[in-house]
Protein backbone atom coordinates (compact mmCIF):
# COMPACT_ATOMS: atom_id res chain seq x y z
CA UNK A 1 0.00 0.00 0.00
CA UNK A 2 1.42 3.30 -1.12
CA UNK A 3 -0.30 5.72 1.26
CA UNK A 4 -0.91 5.69 4.98
CA UNK A 5 -4.23 5.68 6.80
CA UNK A 6 -4.49 8.63 9.14
CA UNK A 7 -4.41 7.62 12.79
CA UNK A 8 -2.79 4.23 12.27
CA UNK A 9 0.72 5.40 13.18
CA UNK A 10 -0.64 6.78 16.44
CA UNK A 11 -2.46 3.52 17.09
CA UNK A 12 0.77 1.58 16.47
CA UNK A 13 2.58 3.86 18.90
CA UNK A 14 0.00 3.27 21.62
CA UNK A 15 0.22 -0.47 21.03
CA UNK A 16 4.00 -0.57 21.34
CA UNK A 17 3.88 1.64 24.43
CA UNK A 18 1.46 -0.81 26.08
CA UNK A 19 3.88 -3.66 25.41
CA UNK A 20 6.83 -1.61 26.67
CA UNK A 21 5.03 -0.67 29.90
CA UNK A 22 4.05 -4.31 30.40
CA UNK A 23 7.66 -5.45 30.22
CA UNK A 24 9.48 -2.51 31.81
CA UNK A 25 7.20 -1.00 34.45
CA UNK A 26 6.65 -3.93 36.80
CA UNK A 27 3.36 -4.69 35.00
CA UNK A 28 4.08 -8.31 34.01
CA UNK A 29 0.87 -9.49 35.64
CA UNK A 30 -1.31 -7.04 33.74
CA UNK A 31 -3.00 -7.49 30.38
CA UNK A 32 -1.27 -4.51 28.78
CA UNK A 33 1.18 -6.52 26.71
CA UNK A 34 -1.49 -8.79 25.26
CA UNK A 35 -3.63 -5.79 24.40
CA UNK A 36 -0.74 -4.13 22.57
CA UNK A 37 -0.01 -7.29 20.59
CA UNK A 38 -3.66 -7.79 19.66
CA UNK A 39 -3.90 -4.20 18.41
CA UNK A 40 -0.95 -4.98 16.14
CA UNK A 41 -2.65 -8.18 14.97
CA UNK A 42 -5.91 -6.40 14.15
CA UNK A 43 -3.99 -3.71 12.25
CA UNK A 44 -2.03 -6.33 10.31
CA UNK A 45 -5.16 -8.26 9.41
CA UNK A 46 -6.88 -5.07 8.25
CA UNK A 47 -3.99 -3.98 6.01
CA UNK A 48 -2.58 -7.28 4.77
CA UNK A 49 -5.96 -8.67 3.73
CA UNK A 50 -6.61 -5.50 1.74
CA UNK A 51 -3.21 -5.77 0.05
CA UNK A 52 -3.80 -9.41 -0.90
CA UNK A 53 -7.31 -8.68 -2.17
CA UNK A 54 -5.93 -5.87 -4.32
CA UNK A 55 -3.20 -8.13 -5.67
CA UNK A 56 -5.71 -10.89 -6.42
CA UNK A 57 -7.67 -8.29 -8.40
CA UNK A 58 -4.82 -8.12 -10.93
CA UNK A 59 -4.97 -11.89 -11.31
CA UNK A 60 -8.75 -11.83 -11.75
CA UNK A 61 -8.57 -9.30 -14.60
CA UNK A 62 -5.77 -11.24 -16.27
CA UNK A 63 -2.95 -8.70 -15.95
CA UNK A 64 -0.86 -10.78 -13.55
CA UNK A 65 -0.39 -14.35 -12.31
CA UNK A 66 -0.49 -16.17 -8.99
CA UNK A 67 3.27 -16.78 -9.02
CA UNK A 68 4.07 -13.15 -9.83
CA UNK A 69 1.79 -11.74 -7.12
CA UNK A 70 2.94 -14.23 -4.48
CA UNK A 71 6.56 -13.38 -5.27
CA UNK A 72 5.70 -9.69 -5.09
CA UNK A 73 3.99 -10.01 -1.70
CA UNK A 74 6.68 -12.19 -0.10
CA UNK A 75 9.48 -10.02 -1.46
CA UNK A 76 7.89 -6.86 -0.06
CA UNK A 77 7.31 -8.49 3.32
CA UNK A 78 10.86 -9.83 3.33
CA UNK A 79 12.33 -6.39 2.68
CA UNK A 80 10.21 -4.89 5.44
CA UNK A 81 10.72 -7.51 8.15
CA UNK A 82 13.88 -9.53 7.64
CA UNK A 83 16.77 -6.99 7.62
CA UNK A 84 16.64 -5.75 11.20
CA UNK A 85 15.14 -8.98 12.56
CA UNK A 86 17.99 -11.15 11.34
CA UNK A 87 20.55 -8.45 12.08
CA UNK A 88 19.38 -8.53 15.69
CA UNK A 89 19.50 -12.34 15.83
CA UNK A 90 23.02 -12.46 14.37
CA UNK A 91 24.14 -9.80 16.85
CA UNK A 92 22.62 -11.75 19.75
CA UNK A 93 24.27 -14.95 18.55
CA UNK A 94 27.66 -13.22 18.47
CA UNK A 95 27.08 -11.74 21.91
CA UNK A 96 26.08 -15.17 23.19
CA UNK A 97 29.34 -16.71 22.00
CA UNK A 98 31.36 -14.20 24.04
CA UNK A 99 29.14 -14.41 27.12
CA UNK A 100 27.18 -11.15 26.80
CA UNK A 101 23.76 -12.67 26.16
CA UNK A 102 21.65 -14.82 28.43
CA UNK A 103 22.18 -18.60 28.15
CA UNK A 104 18.41 -19.07 27.84
CA UNK A 105 18.77 -17.68 24.31
CA UNK A 106 20.85 -20.60 23.02
CA UNK A 107 18.11 -23.23 22.87
CA UNK A 108 15.68 -20.90 21.20
CA UNK A 109 17.96 -19.50 18.51
CA UNK A 110 17.06 -22.09 15.83
CA UNK A 111 13.37 -21.41 16.50
CA UNK A 112 13.88 -17.64 16.29
CA UNK A 113 15.67 -17.95 12.95
CA UNK A 114 12.80 -20.07 11.59
CA UNK A 115 10.06 -17.77 13.00
CA UNK A 116 8.88 -20.52 15.34
CA UNK A 117 9.47 -18.70 18.64
CA UNK A 118 5.87 -19.27 19.73
CA UNK A 119 6.30 -23.06 19.49
CA UNK A 120 9.61 -22.90 21.35
CA UNK A 121 7.99 -21.00 24.22
CA UNK A 122 4.82 -23.10 24.42
CA UNK A 123 6.00 -26.61 23.56
CA UNK A 124 9.68 -26.67 24.56
CA UNK A 125 10.18 -24.21 27.42
CA UNK A 126 6.63 -24.09 28.85
CA UNK A 127 7.44 -20.67 30.34
CA UNK A 128 8.24 -17.12 29.19
CA UNK A 129 11.99 -16.65 28.50
CA UNK A 130 12.36 -13.17 29.91
CA UNK A 131 13.70 -10.54 27.52
CA UNK A 132 13.16 -12.69 24.43
CA UNK A 133 9.49 -13.48 25.08
CA UNK A 134 8.20 -10.83 22.69
CA UNK A 135 9.56 -12.67 19.64
CA UNK A 136 6.56 -15.04 19.77
CA UNK A 137 4.25 -12.42 18.26
CA UNK A 138 6.60 -11.73 15.35
CA UNK A 139 6.48 -15.47 14.60
CA UNK A 140 2.67 -15.36 14.56
CA UNK A 141 2.78 -12.49 12.06
CA UNK A 142 5.15 -14.35 9.74
CA UNK A 143 3.12 -17.56 9.97
CA UNK A 144 0.03 -15.51 9.09
CA UNK A 145 1.74 -14.14 5.98
CA UNK A 146 2.88 -17.59 4.85
CA UNK A 147 -0.61 -19.07 5.28
CA UNK A 148 -2.79 -16.21 4.09
CA UNK A 149 -0.78 -15.01 1.10
CA UNK A 150 -0.96 -18.25 -0.95
CA UNK A 151 -4.53 -18.90 0.24
CA UNK A 152 -6.00 -15.52 -0.72
CA UNK A 153 -3.99 -15.15 -3.90
CA UNK A 154 -5.11 -18.60 -5.07
CA UNK A 155 -8.85 -17.85 -5.04
CA UNK A 156 -11.07 -15.18 -6.56
CA UNK A 157 -11.22 -11.95 -4.55
CA UNK A 158 -14.96 -12.30 -3.97
CA UNK A 159 -14.21 -15.31 -1.72
CA UNK A 160 -11.74 -13.49 0.52
CA UNK A 161 -14.22 -12.34 3.14
CA UNK A 162 -15.63 -15.86 3.37
CA UNK A 163 -12.14 -17.28 3.85
CA UNK A 164 -11.50 -14.75 6.63
CA UNK A 165 -14.80 -15.78 8.21
CA UNK A 166 -13.76 -19.44 8.05
CA UNK A 167 -10.42 -18.66 9.71
CA UNK A 168 -12.23 -16.60 12.33
CA UNK A 169 -14.65 -19.44 13.16
CA UNK A 170 -11.81 -22.00 13.20
CA UNK A 171 -9.85 -19.86 15.62
CA UNK A 172 -12.77 -19.35 17.98
CA UNK A 173 -13.54 -23.09 17.96
CA UNK A 174 -9.85 -23.85 18.60
CA UNK A 175 -9.84 -21.43 21.53
CA UNK A 176 -12.86 -23.13 23.11
CA UNK A 177 -11.51 -26.63 22.41
CA UNK A 178 -8.08 -25.91 23.92
CA UNK A 179 -9.67 -24.47 27.04
CA UNK A 180 -12.03 -27.42 27.36
CA UNK A 181 -9.13 -29.86 26.87
CA UNK A 182 -7.18 -28.20 29.67
CA UNK A 183 -4.35 -26.93 27.49
CA UNK A 184 -1.80 -24.82 29.40
CA UNK A 185 -2.51 -21.10 29.24
CA UNK A 186 0.82 -20.43 27.54
CA UNK A 187 -0.16 -22.78 24.70
CA UNK A 188 -3.53 -21.07 24.26
CA UNK A 189 -1.84 -17.68 24.38
CA UNK A 190 0.75 -18.39 21.67
CA UNK A 191 -0.93 -20.89 19.31
CA UNK A 192 -1.35 -19.65 15.71
CA UNK A 193 -5.06 -20.52 15.51
CA UNK A 194 -5.91 -18.67 18.71
CA UNK A 195 -4.35 -15.54 17.21
CA UNK A 196 -5.11 -15.88 13.49
CA UNK A 197 -8.80 -15.33 14.14
CA UNK A 198 -8.11 -11.76 15.28
CA UNK A 199 -6.03 -11.07 12.17
CA UNK A 200 -8.89 -12.48 10.09
CA UNK A 201 -11.35 -10.30 12.02
CA UNK A 202 -9.29 -7.24 11.12
CA UNK A 203 -9.52 -8.27 7.47
CA UNK A 204 -13.29 -8.71 7.72
CA UNK A 205 -13.62 -5.26 9.27
CA UNK A 206 -11.56 -3.68 6.49
CA UNK A 207 -13.71 -5.37 3.84
CA UNK A 208 -16.92 -4.13 5.50
CA UNK A 209 -15.54 -0.60 5.63
CA UNK A 210 -14.74 -0.63 1.93
CA UNK A 211 -18.33 -1.59 1.21
CA UNK A 212 -19.61 1.41 3.17
CA UNK A 213 -23.15 1.20 4.50
CA UNK A 214 -24.33 0.94 8.10
CA UNK A 215 -21.09 -0.56 9.44
CA UNK A 216 -19.09 2.47 8.36
CA UNK A 217 -21.72 4.96 9.51
CA UNK A 218 -21.91 3.35 12.95
CA UNK A 219 -18.15 3.56 13.54
CA UNK A 220 -17.46 7.09 12.28
CA UNK A 221 -18.60 9.19 15.30
CA UNK A 222 -16.08 10.02 18.03
CA UNK A 223 -18.28 8.70 20.83
CA UNK A 224 -18.18 5.20 19.31
CA UNK A 225 -14.36 5.15 19.47
CA UNK A 226 -14.49 6.43 23.05
CA UNK A 227 -16.98 3.72 24.07
CA UNK A 228 -14.73 1.09 22.49
CA UNK A 229 -11.70 2.47 24.35
CA UNK A 230 -13.57 2.27 27.68
CA UNK A 231 -14.73 -1.30 26.99
CA UNK A 232 -11.24 -2.40 25.95
CA UNK A 233 -9.70 -0.78 29.03
CA UNK A 234 -12.11 -2.57 31.38
CA UNK A 235 -11.52 -5.92 29.68
CA UNK A 236 -7.75 -5.40 29.70
CA UNK A 237 -7.85 -4.91 33.47
CA UNK A 238 -9.94 -8.05 33.92
CA UNK A 239 -8.08 -10.30 31.44
CA UNK A 240 -5.44 -11.73 33.85
CA UNK A 241 -8.28 -13.25 35.90
CA UNK A 242 -9.78 -15.02 32.87
CA UNK A 243 -7.29 -17.87 33.16
CA UNK A 244 -9.19 -19.06 36.21
CA UNK A 245 -12.50 -19.35 34.38
CA UNK A 246 -13.55 -23.00 34.25
CA UNK A 247 -16.21 -22.73 31.55
CA UNK A 248 -14.62 -22.88 28.07
CA UNK A 249 -17.66 -21.13 26.57
CA UNK A 250 -17.52 -18.19 28.96
CA UNK A 251 -13.74 -18.01 28.50
CA UNK A 252 -14.10 -17.99 24.71
CA UNK A 253 -16.98 -15.49 24.77
CA UNK A 254 -14.92 -13.01 26.78
CA UNK A 255 -11.95 -13.25 24.42
CA UNK A 256 -14.26 -13.03 21.43
CA UNK A 257 -15.80 -9.84 22.78
CA UNK A 258 -12.35 -8.47 23.60
CA UNK A 259 -11.00 -9.16 20.11
CA UNK A 260 -14.14 -7.79 18.45
CA UNK A 261 -13.80 -4.51 20.35
CA UNK A 262 -10.13 -4.21 19.35
CA UNK A 263 -10.88 -4.89 15.68
CA UNK A 264 -13.80 -2.45 15.80
CA UNK A 265 -11.53 0.23 17.26
CA UNK A 266 -9.07 -0.24 14.39
CA UNK A 267 -11.93 0.15 11.92
CA UNK A 268 -13.29 3.17 13.82
CA UNK A 269 -9.92 4.91 13.53
CA UNK A 270 -9.68 4.04 9.82
CA UNK A 271 -13.01 5.70 8.97
CA UNK A 272 -13.23 8.33 11.72
CA UNK A 273 -14.50 11.80 10.84
CA UNK A 274 -13.39 13.19 14.22
CA UNK A 275 -10.83 15.98 14.06
CA UNK A 276 -10.24 15.57 17.80
CA UNK A 277 -9.34 11.89 17.49
CA UNK A 278 -7.04 12.58 14.55
CA UNK A 279 -5.29 15.39 16.40
CA UNK A 280 -4.50 12.96 19.20
CA UNK A 281 -3.37 10.07 17.02
CA UNK A 282 -1.53 12.32 14.55
CA UNK A 283 0.32 14.18 17.32
CA UNK A 284 3.86 14.33 15.84
CA UNK A 285 5.74 12.55 18.67
CA UNK A 286 3.13 9.77 18.73
CA UNK A 287 2.99 9.38 14.95
CA UNK A 288 6.78 9.41 14.80
CA UNK A 289 6.97 6.55 17.32
CA UNK A 290 4.35 4.68 15.31
CA UNK A 291 6.47 4.88 12.17
CA UNK A 292 9.40 3.24 13.95
CA UNK A 293 7.25 0.92 16.07
CA UNK A 294 8.55 -2.28 14.47
CA UNK A 295 12.13 -1.50 15.44
CA UNK A 296 11.06 -0.24 18.85
CA UNK A 297 9.13 -3.45 19.49
CA UNK A 298 11.96 -5.64 18.26
CA UNK A 299 14.71 -3.94 20.28
CA UNK A 300 12.89 -3.21 23.53
CA UNK A 301 13.06 -6.80 24.71
CA UNK A 302 16.83 -7.05 24.52
CA UNK A 303 17.42 -3.84 26.49
CA UNK A 304 18.09 -5.06 30.05
CA UNK A 305 16.07 -4.00 33.06
CA UNK A 306 18.77 -2.35 35.13
CA UNK A 307 16.93 -2.83 38.43
CA UNK A 308 17.10 -6.62 37.95
CA UNK A 309 20.88 -6.69 37.67
CA UNK A 310 22.91 -8.26 40.47
CA UNK A 311 24.70 -4.95 41.08
CA UNK A 312 21.47 -3.02 41.58
CA UNK A 313 20.09 -5.67 43.95
CA UNK A 314 23.33 -5.68 45.94
CA UNK A 315 23.45 -1.89 46.03
CA UNK A 316 20.07 -1.47 47.69
CA UNK A 317 20.27 -4.62 49.77
CA UNK A 318 17.48 -5.72 52.06
CA UNK A 319 15.64 -2.40 51.78
CA UNK A 320 14.68 -3.29 48.22
CA UNK A 321 14.93 -1.21 45.09
CA UNK A 322 13.12 2.13 45.58
CA UNK A 323 10.49 3.48 43.22
CA UNK A 324 12.77 6.22 41.90
CA UNK A 325 15.28 3.59 40.76
CA UNK A 326 12.56 1.72 38.88
CA UNK A 327 11.49 5.00 37.27
CA UNK A 328 15.07 5.77 36.27
CA UNK A 329 15.50 2.28 34.82
CA UNK A 330 12.23 2.61 32.87
CA UNK A 331 13.28 5.99 31.47
CA UNK A 332 16.75 4.77 30.53
CA UNK A 333 15.32 1.68 28.82
CA UNK A 334 12.83 3.80 26.90
CA UNK A 335 15.46 6.28 25.71
CA UNK A 336 17.90 3.53 24.70
CA UNK A 337 15.18 1.65 22.80
CA UNK A 338 14.01 4.85 21.12
CA UNK A 339 17.57 5.70 20.07
CA UNK A 340 18.12 2.22 18.61
CA UNK A 341 14.79 2.33 16.79
CA UNK A 342 15.50 5.75 15.29
CA UNK A 343 18.97 4.73 14.14
CA UNK A 344 17.54 1.53 12.70
CA UNK A 345 14.86 3.46 10.83
CA UNK A 346 17.26 6.09 9.53
CA UNK A 347 20.04 3.82 8.32
CA UNK A 348 18.36 0.47 7.58
CA UNK A 349 14.57 0.43 7.38
CA UNK A 350 13.89 3.69 5.54
CA UNK A 351 16.48 3.05 2.79
CA UNK A 352 15.14 -0.49 2.32
CA UNK A 353 11.55 0.81 2.15
CA UNK A 354 12.55 3.32 -0.53
CA UNK A 355 14.07 0.46 -2.50
CA UNK A 356 10.92 -1.61 -2.03
CA UNK A 357 8.66 1.22 -3.18
CA UNK A 358 10.77 1.99 -6.25
CA UNK A 359 10.83 -1.66 -7.22
CA UNK A 360 7.21 -2.60 -6.56
CA UNK A 361 4.95 0.47 -6.69
CA UNK A 362 2.42 0.22 -9.54
CA UNK A 363 0.89 3.20 -11.23
CA UNK A 364 -2.82 3.68 -10.60
CA UNK A 365 -2.80 0.99 -7.92
CA UNK A 366 -6.38 0.59 -6.60
CA UNK A 367 -5.02 0.17 -3.08
CA UNK A 368 -3.93 3.80 -3.15
CA UNK A 369 -7.45 4.95 -3.92
CA UNK A 370 -8.92 2.66 -1.28
CA UNK A 371 -6.58 4.01 1.38
CA UNK A 372 -7.40 7.60 0.42
CA UNK A 373 -11.08 6.77 0.79
CA UNK A 374 -10.54 5.19 4.21
CA UNK A 375 -8.44 8.11 5.43
CA UNK A 376 -11.12 10.70 4.74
Amino acid sequence: MNERIRGFDGLRALAVLLVFIHHKAMAENSGLGHLGVWIFFALSGFLITDILTTQRGYIDIGTSSFAAELKRFLYRRTLRIFPIYYLLLVTLALMMTIGFAGPELAGGMPFHFAYLSNFWIADVLHYWPGRYSHLWSLSIEEQFYLVFAPLLLAVNARWHVRICCAVFVSGVVALAYMKAAGAPSIVIYTHPLTNFWLLALGGIGGALLRRGGAFRRCLRPLHVALILVVCITLMCRAEPAWEGIASPWRFTALYLLYGACIAALVCAVACSDSAVLMRVLEWPPLASLGRISYGFYLYHGVIPDFTKSARAIALFGASGIPLWAHAASFTASFLLTLMLARLSWRFIEEPVLRLKNRRFTRKNDPSTASERALSR
